[in-house]
């Protein structure tokens, strides 16, 4: 069994980042090392400002005590971080793991903003940490702030994309994982011959917490698997549409809460 490393916030309340991608990976037959950066109350989307511990300095000993014990790490999914001295020490560590996978989820911000507290020098230790990713896994604002180039809602994926790879090392893959067309959403990225590529599915209404952190941890679960990056491209679109569907069929009272992981997870268990 392989161990997965998952660095990302933990919300005691709204079911999303570590929360959903748990369940996802451990489904998949994943050993998960749960790395949480920060302890919410709630995920920050509805809730009030929730009560917030950052655990900056626990990392450094925390890193320690993993090195002391001869911790085998095989792959790794980093989401949110939030500050620059995190990002900096997950760097530092990930760079002297001999990783078989590094997927990086580069929360930086949506809808053309930076999220509150963020700032360029954020940005820049996003850019540091996603040198040593062999996937990231950007929205298109996220895409924009770290290629430097004006956000567009639907951007030109054959000048963004190339300007993404070129922050990477040779072999490594971007996925902006939000781009719209026509009637769908879904994935696009760069083939091997430079080719713009997509898959999508029919885009469902409303929106919803979590989506973004299930899908990186199905797409991380999947390539740690061997999937090569279109299939599991597709899969992993496949499964978050029926999650959302099931959200939508459940008619849930507080809109706050993550997606419905039943039937996702039911279809991971079906092919593991």
């Amino acid at each position: 069994m392989s161990t997965m490393l998952v660095v990302e916030d933990l919300s005691a309340v709204g079911g999303i980042s570590l929360s959903a991608a748990l369940p996802v990976l451990t489904a998949m037959q994943y050993e998960v090392a749960a790395l949480p950066t920060s302890l919410l109350s709630t995920h920050t989307s509805g809730y009030g400002t929730p009560a917030v511990v950052d655990l900056a300095d626990w990392l450094p000993r925390f890193f320690q005590h993993w090195t002391q014990a001869e911790l085998k790490i095989d792959q790794a999914l980093i989401g949110y971080l939030g500050s620059v001295p995190l990002c900096q020490l997950v760097t530092q560590y990930l760079a002297q793991q001999p990783l078989d996978l590094l997927v990086v989820d580069p929360v930086l911000g949506d809808l053309g903003k930076l999220y509150q507290g963020f700032d360029q020098q954020y940005v820049d230790a996003m850019r540091d940490l996603i040198k040593h990713a062999d996937v990231i896994l950007p929205n298109t604002t996220e895409a924009a702030l770290l290629t430097g180039m004006p956000y567009q809602e639907n951007p030109d994926l054959t000048a963004i994309l190339p300007a993404l790879q070129q922050q990477l090392k040779p072999g490594a893959h971007a996925v902006i994982t939000d781009v719209q067309r026509g009637k769908e959403i879904g994935c696009a990225w760069l083939d091997d011959h430079g080719t713009v590529q997509f898959y999508g599915q029919p885009r469902l209404p409303g929106h919803y917490n979590g989506t973004g952190d299930t899908l990186a941890a199905v797409i991380a679960g999947l390539l740690g698997q061997g999937v090569d990056l279109a299939a599991a491209l597709k899969r992993a679109n496949q499964w978050l549409h029926l999650a959302v569907a099931e959200t939508i069929a459940q008619q849930r009272t507080d809109e706050r809460q993550g997606i419905a992981l039943g039937q996702l997870l039911r279809a991971i268990l079906s092919v593991h």
